[in-house]
């Protein structure tokens, strides 16, 4: 990442591990960066904890992990969780967290608020049925069935607060070549949603 960020390089020790699921490859690594580090403010940590006490698992997803690895530190954090949105708002109700701004929950997402920070977290989804806008989604378990649904190669990485990186459809292979993919057949995507055409040439500015 060298020619990325001069500045600050993340330090970074790779390892592979091979998915009997689908014959794909999941790729690993660690990173550890002054912009990974400066993301655990104290709602972020309380957020972790809280999700670590209940048994379920919280990655940071999508853009902000492409960004991290271009060692930049991200403007906005998605979340992505293996816990329901019924169960969150189970959970943050018995904390006392409060939740705001509901009208992604039938899609999957809670937005909670933690130490005057908005946490947007989204339980793991897989597109049952989409018209080229909207989608009907079915929550899962499964962070590669999630990455499957998601549009780019660079947008499919999760980000384990330890620094593991989990690729799937090889985003930080991509992402170190400036190369902008869609994820599985790209007609299938765009059928998807239409949008997508628009964010496939937004990244490939940024890189």
């Amino acid at each position: 990442l060298r020619h990325l960020c001069p500045r600050h390089r993340p330090v970074l020790s790779c390892s592979w591990s091979r998915l009997c699921l689908l014959k794909r490859r999941l790729f690993t690594m660690k990173l550890e960066s002054p912009e990974f580090q400066s993301l655990f403010t104290e709602g972020l940590k309380s957020l972790t904890e809280l999700f670590v006490k209940e048994n379920h698992e919280l990655r940071i997803a999508g853009g902000a992990v492409r960004d991290l690895l271009n060692g930049v530190k991200p403007q906005d954090v998605d979340f992505a969780t293996t816990a329901t949105p019924s169960q969150m708002k189970e959970m943050f109700q018995a904390a006392g967290i409060r939740m705001i701004n509901n009208k992604g929950e039938k899609h999957g997402t809670i937005t909670a608020r933690l130490h005057e920070e908005n946490f947007e977290i989204t339980t793991l989804r897989i597109d049952v049925v989409t018209d080229g806008r909207h989608a009907e989604v079915e929550f899962t378990t499964d962070w590669q069935k999630d990455a499957e649904r998601r549009d780019l190669t660079i947008n499919s990485m999760f980000l384990g607060f330890d620094g593991t990186l989990f690729d799937y459809f090889n985003g930080y292979a991509d992402l170190k070549n400036k190369k902008v993919k869609f994820v599985g057949q790209a007609k299938q995507r765009i059928q998807e949603d239409y949008l997508r055409i628009l964010r496939y040439f937004r990244p490939g500015a940024e890189l």
